[in-house]
């Protein structure tokens, strides 16, 4: 949601698809249950026991395999159970993996905005007495959840020394090289090619938003993948061993909606070669990292991911609102993800989890983990008297340079930074997301909003490099369209330290960006985890909540006067969050943790 599950699981549901609106932006939903949805059956996914072969040797080293286009090819996960692993990344003169897998050729960023710290930064060398991380990141299509991960690793390996495995898409190989990590491919059912991603993205469109669209993408996204996590995380553990040998220690980061490794936690044998004493197994101690809200269950909150705010109340009225908060999520857990609830423990048990707890996925996903960092600010979530003591405020990353060789639009400085200087307008931004690009929600009828008023400039992002719009997207408008600028892509950050108001689609990367650049916004979203980003937006008073996904044009040029009328509110309140959240240090967060949990020097 994303993402419960992701940043914004419709980055993970589209998959590329055509957007569900068409042209005038009416959409296709049913009421009832479409047929056809289907998880990937276990049976399919997990090899018999018999035919594992799980032999740990020493690194080999082997030349690595060429795809034709000078690229180095990994072989898929499913041949690493049989044989001893090939290189899967260049080598470096000290025997090292560094990970660059893509013809040495890294880009540098990622299509929402954000980008990785450039190379050319002096490195730490590998020290191979510390630990070798195995990163574990949900990786099914947009790069929401990737680029966390890859700039704590980049940071883990080039500046602290470790060596570092991350499972990931070959859609995402470029950013994993970047971050210095040894690329390893996912299992094949995860895959865009012959995973079942493009079906279940289609099939969900077909759901009506909020509860229905939810309750389809737990079925799926959610504990549909966990056959292919648990394959893939138990290949890359085999594959440390082969590389790596038996007495190096392993520590593993954990995206927490990468479930994977759930079933190591709840009683699945080790994989070979993960002993103590004796040959009793045991599975390397592991980091959850949460990329989204934290929707962990608490006493003191409603239950999530329903967008509810939390009630302010002393005594009587307290209780009362706690009691009626259990009984949401009662009946939440009991009959409106039901199905869910009880898939997660089926698919835990087939992967040999046999004490999982009686719990909801998301909350076991934050507190399975021996440490788990939430990467945000405690002022952007609610105040929870029993939050667990393993679970830690890591803080927002920081603001991120524009990408080597990024060009800006041809207007960008005439229309944007020299205008700035003398602040003659206010400056509008709307993006519609990153992969879910139907314009017809957001930025369409921002544009009918604000479209020929002399004292804003909008700036309409269209989420990935090359994107255009659809003919006839944009409605008349009797203003005409001199202050609107259209841009394919331009990254967060450079984009919003010139912005007035960001209106977004209440993704959680969108929203933490804000934050970062103190700029209010207007969060359109209801789906996933949205209806929960954009309710703390509004509680934060960083922000005003729409409470839909797809709002007229009226309810956003109201929100955005609002916001602009409003200086010493909004603004006022985004500026203080920016400067609390800059004090924060992430980086040295995570580093703290694996030190704490491994003692390494």
């Amino acid at each position: 949601m994303s993402s419960t599950s992701t940043n914004d699981i419709e980055e993970v549901a589209a998959v590329e698809i055509v957007p569900v609106a068409d042209i005038n932006g009416s959409t296709s939903e049913a009421n009832g249950n479409p047929t056809g949805s289907e998880q990937l059956p276990v049976a399919q996914i997990l090899p018999r026991q018999t035919e594992i072969k799980e032999e740990v040797q020493h690194p080999v080293a082997s030349a690595p395999t060429q795809n034709g286009h000078g690229d180095t090819a990994a072989p898929p996960p499913t041949e690493h159970l049989s044989r001893p692993a090939e290189s899967m990344a260049t080598v470096n003169q000290n025997g090292h993996t560094n990970g660059h897998t893509n013809g040495g050729h890294t880009n540098g960023h990622g299509t929402n905005g954000t980008a990785l710290p450039q190379n050319g930064t002096t490195a730490t060398p590998a020290d191979p007495s510390k630990p070798v991380l195995l990163v574990l990141c949900t990786s099914s299509t947009a790069p929401g959840h990737v680029l966390p991960l890859c700039e704590l690793t980049r940071h883990l390996v080039s500046k602290c020394g470790y060596e570092a495995t991350f499972v990931g898409g070959n859609q995402h190989r470029h950013l994993i090289a970047a971050s210095g990590a040894t690329f390893f491919p996912v299992h094949e059912s995860l895959t865009l090619e012959k995973g079942p991603f493009r079906k279940w993205g289609m099939e969900r469109a077909r759901y009506e938003e909020g509860l229905p669209r939810m309750r389809q993408d737990f079925k799926t996204f959610f504990i549909g993948q966990i056959p292919g996590q648990f394959e893939s995380t138990k290949s890359a553990l085999l594959d440390i061993r082969r590389r790596y040998g038996c007495d190096r220690e392993v520590l593993v980061i954990n995206e927490t909606m990468w479930f994977g490794y759930l079933p190591f936690k709840f009683g699945a044998p080790a994989p070979e070669g993960f002993f103590v004493e004796g040959n009793e197994r045991k599975m390397p101690k592991s980091i959850g990292v949460n990329v989204t809200p934290l929707m962990l269950d608490s006493v003191d909150l409603p239950a999530m991911p329903l967008g509810l705010l939390p009630v302010e109340g002393q005594g009587g009225d307290r209780g009362a609102v706690r009691e009626r908060d259990a009984l949401i999520r009662d009946l939440l857990y009991k009959y409106v993800v039901k199905e869910a609830y009880d898939g997660f423990r089926e698919h835990m048990k087939a992967c040999g989890g046999t004490q999982v707890p009686d719990e909801w996925m998301i909350n076991l996903s934050v507190t399975a983990h021996d440490a788990t960092l939430q990467m945000c600010d405690e002022a952007l979530e609610y105040p929870r008297s029993d939050l667990p003591p393993h679970v830690h405020f890591a803080g927002s990353l920081a603001r991120r340079p524009v990408p080597q060789g990024y060009v800006f639009p041809e207007w960008w400085q005439r229309d944007v930074v020299a205008p700035a200087q003398e602040k003659r307008r206010h400056v509008v931004v709307v993006s519609q997301g990153t992969l879910a690009r139907d314009y017809s929600m957001l930025v369409a009828p921002t544009v009918a909003a604000l479209a020929g008023r002399e004292d804003v400039l909008v700036i309409a992002l269209l989420g990935k490099p090359g994107a255009e719009l659809m003919p006839g997207i944009l409605p008349p408008t009797e203003g005409g369209r001199d202050n609107i600028r259209v841009a394919d892509f331009i990254p967060y950050d450079a984009v919003l330290a010139y912005a007035d108001v960001m209106v977004f689609n209440a993704g959680y990367g969108g929203f933490v960006h804000c934050v970062v650049n103190g700029v209010p916004m207007v969060a359109a979203g209801l789906t996933e985890d949205k209806c929960e980003v954009a309710a703390r937006a509004e509680w934060a008073g960083v922000g005003i909540n729409l409470r839909t996904g797809r709002p007229s044009a009226f309810a956003i040029a109201a929100a955005v006067d609002t916001i602009l009328a409003s200086p010493d509110t909004y603004r006022a309140r985004a500026k203080e969050l920016a400067l609390q959240v800059g004090k924060g240090d992430p980086l040295a967060v995570i580093e703290r943790e694996v030190l704490a949990l491994t003692g390494a020097n």
